[in-house]
């Protein structure tokens, strides 16, 4: 009788367990950056039609922001770093962006070679 109680409470707490964890869908679109650049670059993401400004990173230094889901679900983003002394631009291309993934941006030391890498 005893077994039969415990592995009752046991499924009881697995199912409920899985109700409240978070869910893939939940889960934002990160950007995790490194500046490699001279200058502090100003980082966006523009997507839908939607353009935002994520932050600031300094040289030398990394910095992690979110996308909005209101740019995310809308299909593709864009991301562009742009230091703030300089009429240069990097911009990723077109990236299709699902829940819970992580874009890392690397702004290198001169902007066309700066790279936007997809981790799941």
């Amino acid at each position: 009788m005893l077994v039969a109680v415990l592995l009752l409470g046991a499924t009881a707490c697995a199912r409920g367990g899985g109700a409240d964890g978070p869910h893939p869908s939940d889960s934002p679109v990160r950007v995790e950056v490194t500046n490699r650049h001279a200058l502090a670059v100003e980082i966006y993401a523009t997507g839908g039609g939607i353009g935002r400004r994520l932050g600031t990173v300094h040289p030398g230094m990394n910095a992690h922001f979110v996308i909005p889901t209101n740019i995310t679900t809308s299909g593709s983003v864009e991301l562009e770093a742009a230091p703030a002394a300089s009429s240069e631009r990097f911009r990723s291309g077109q990236l299709l962006l699902a829940p819970g993934t992580i874009v890392e941006l690397i702004v290198a030391p001169q902007l066309f070679n700066s790279t936007a890498t997809l981790r799941p």
